[in-house]
């Protein structure tokens, strides 16, 4: 066998390796107060937030780094159209990471308010966004930093110092997102359910966002507003998973099939989708994630104001 020159070989050794993943400590996507006081010391936690200024006002959980949830997505063209609340490309995730301290092998905590399924929802987007740029070492506090009061601990009103990270941006993961094309082509597909996650004034065209340019939902989806999946008392925790189940199955919806989630712009059904994917096991589960923001824009593509239609 020829003898690689050592002068090749020192090069080769030389070269930097890419970092991976850390293995997760995290027991399951959604963890409890009582878990992260016991591994507080092993995690970074990022406090999505649309008023920052409530970071140190209301109070967050000592060491939290704050996030600013208006600006986790951002402007992208696709086709020609513009698009102004997407997910971001390789390049802007890994700044963002980066920016706010984390590195590969952090244990990432991303944590809210709790005092709203909007705001649960900001963090489940900030989570699906992590999954689909393959971050493994990554989970949910349910309940967020009502959860932490609930557990009878402190917030802090001190901004945490941090250094800017090292992290390098994972591989993409399409199996979790859903294109304009993949939507059109479950309009003609049995086995795939569209689910439409707003509220059911949004569903059935009593009302639209700005952003949003026709009335009502994609045809032919289900209803499933993201509000019902936590309890409106007390911290804003998930139901157990029996009882979204139960949930589910009350509102028609075939857990078998394939599942598309959309919305407005893909942020409130990041939420259904971390319920889904993450605490159901329904591993055939994807955000749309121009939703309605892109498929209006497109006169062509199939709306309805009817329930069930």
């Amino acid at each position: 066998m020829k003898k690689v020159p050592t002068i090749f070989l020192l090069f080769f050794l030389s070269l930097p390796l890419p970092l991976a993943n850390a293995k997760s400590i995290f027991p399951k996507p959604l963890i409890n107060a009582e878990w992260l006081v016991e591994n507080i010391e092993n995690v970074i936690i990022l406090d999505t937030r649309k008023d920052l200024d409530s970071f140190n006002k209301n109070g967050h959980i000592e060491n939290a780094i704050p996030v600013d949830v208006n600006k986790i997505r951002m402007e992208r063209e696709i086709d020609g159209k513009k698009l102004t609340r997407m997910r971001p490309d390789p390049k802007s995730f890994e700044t963002f990471m980066r920016d706010h301290g984390i590195n590969n092998d952090s244990q990432i905590v991303i944590t809210h308010e709790g005092k709203t399924p909007g705001q649960v929802a900001g963090a489940a987007r900030l989570y699906w966004q992590m999954k689909y740029y393959d971050v493994e070492n990554v989970a949910l506090l349910d309940g967020g930093n009502a959860a932490w009061v609930e557990a009878l601990e402190d917030l802090s009103s001190e901004t945490a110092d941090f250094k800017a990270g090292n992290y390098t941006v994972g591989k993409e993961n399409p199996k979790i997102l859903a294109t304009m094309q993949q939507v059109k082509a479950a309009l003609k597909d049995d086995s795939t359910t569209l689910i439409d996650t707003r509220g059911l004034r949004y569903h059935v065209g009593i009302d639209k966002k700005d952003y949003v340019f026709a009335y009502g939902h994609i045809k032919g989806a289900k209803v499933l507003p993201y509000k019902f999946f936590h309890s409106i008392k007390g911290s804003t925790a998930y139901y157990s998973a029996n009882k979204l189940k139960g949930i589910v199955k009350n509102l028609g919806i075939n857990m078998n099939n394939k599942l598309i989630m959309f919305c407005n712009s893909a942020y409130e059904c990041s939420s259904d989708w971390f319920v889904f994917h993450e605490i159901l096991g329904q591993k055939d589960v994807r955000v749309y994630d121009g939703s309605l923001h892109q498929w209006t824009q497109y006169k062509d593509n199939p709306m309805s104001m009817v329930l069930g239609q």
